[in-house]
């Protein structure tokens, strides 16, 4: 079964841009604006099982993303199936377990965006090879907005413990604390509040009516 494995790390504002900004990385290996559209059933079927399904633009190149994120995964190691696809729309095919799991008959749905800007070092530590990114932007659920400021550390070959020990490099330089909510948990969180506010109604008031009257 494909898997990541990473450590995600949450920074303030500040504490980002001095990291981008610092002689711990230098100047990335590059710099992508990604925008992520999150797709589920109108029930949120394939989050309450444990699974999230993105299409991620790079570009002119689509990536459609499952992972198994339920509440039983590990925060640092999760199974992820990941496919090239022609447009911004999911293919529910034999290349990742939904068909499997919940039937030919599934319908999904777009359910929120996330923008990043993000910065890309490859680096080896010790014998590991490993993709550290910085990512700033937003999650984005119709007028409502979530700022995202982290940076993840993706183990692409080599020991776990290695992560831990760029993570702690980074820690010396600018406060960190370790993540635990993905992009995913921030825009289901974000939708779910937009699901509960309601804007008032536009008021016609008196302008020589009492203040008692006019509460």
């Amino acid at each position: 079964m494909p898997s990541e494995i990473e450590l995600k790390l949450e920074l303030a504002p500040e504490a980002l841009e001095k990291l981008l900004t610092s002689d711990l990385l230098g100047a990335p290996d590059e710099t992508l604006n990604q925008r992520s559209t999150y797709f589920d059933t109108a029930d949120w079927t394939l989050f309450r099982e444990g699974f999230t399904l993105r299409v991620r633009q790079t570009g002119d190149s689509y990536i459609q993303t499952v992972k198994a994120s339920g509440p039983s995964k590990s925060h640092f190691a999760r199974s992820e199936w990941e496919s090239a696809v022609p447009e911004n729309t999911p293919v529910l095919d034999h290349s990742n377990p939904l068909k499997t799991e919940f039937g030919d008959n599934i319908r999904v749905q777009p359910i929120f965006d996330v923008e990043i800007e993000r910065h890309v070092w490859n680096v080896q530590e010790d014998d590991s090879k490993i993709e550290f990114v910085v990512d700033r932007g937003a999650a984005i659920a119709g007028e409502r907005r979530a700022p995202i400021h982290e940076a993840e550390l993706e183990l692409k070959d080599g020991s776990q413990s290695d992560l831990f020990a760029l993570a702690r490099k980074i820690e010396a330089l600018v406060p960190v604390k370790l993540g635990v909510r993905s992009k995913a948990e921030r825009g289901y969180r974000l939708v779910e509040r937009q699901q509960t506010v309601f804007k008032a109604e536009r008021l016609h008031l008196d302008k020589n009516a009492r203040a008692s009257a006019a509460f």
